[in-house]
């Protein structure tokens, strides 16, 4: 059986959503991929290697912003719309590729194993809680800067407190993505509607 570095990252991805990083054991992995040790750790030395690799493709660049949204016009009505097609896309690559094992996942189901791989990045990641810091600061930014451009345009209100409206459309996003992942998983026309309710406080 050939099988590509493609294809070793994905079934580690959904062993890795689905279980303790202690309990991914070498024969799982082997088991799982349907490669030797020998031929996985062609690619990945060792189980953290592995990890790590998982974890910077489907995480930390499948959510980068540059990789998830489309440039915007300017207009912050715009950025939510290239923010929301952005989020569905993700969401669907993701859920298409844990879908095979979503029963056996933390809640059932994808969105929940992927909240998994979050934590396991924190406490296995070498300088994890860094590299997601970084990154939801990067995230943070981008939602600044769309902000601001709508005040400075004239879309917002003179007054809008820009920090005060970002934490509220991203902690929004996180709280409902968090929610939802306990149950069908992320509804991205209620997260529309929330982000439309917000914009409409917002706008001049």
């Amino acid at each position: 059986m050939k099988t590509n570095r493609e294809e070793i990252l994905q079934h580690a991805l959904r062993l890795f959503m689905t279980l303790n990083y202690e309990r991914v054991s070498l024969q799982l992995i082997t088991r799982t991929v349907g490669l030797t040790k020998t031929g996985i750790f062609n690619y990945y030395p060792t189980k953290l290697d592995l990890f790590v690799a998982v974890a910077d493709k489907y995480l930390f660049s499948a959510q980068h912003p540059e990789h998830k949204f489309e440039a915007s016009d300017g207009t912050l009505a715009d950025f939510l719309e290239k923010y929301l097609r952005g989020v569905a896309r993700t969401m669907e690559l993701l859920v298409a590729l844990g879908r095979l094992d979503e029963d056996a996942m933390p809640g059932g189901t994808v969105n929940a194993g992927y909240f998994h791989l979050f934590e396991q990045v924190l406490r296995y990641y070498p300088d994890g809680k860094r590299k997601l810091q970084t990154l939801m600061h990067a995230e943070y930014d981008l939602w600044r800067e769309a902000v601001r451009r709508g005040v400075r345009c004239g879309e917002l209100r003179a007054e809008t407190d820009i920090e005060e409206a970002v934490a509220l459309f991203r902690q929004v996003f996180v709280g409902l993505s968090y929610e939802s992942s306990f149950g069908d998983g992320l509804d991205i026309g209620a997260l529309e509607r929330r982000f439309r309710t917000i914009y409409h406080l917002l706008k001049r």
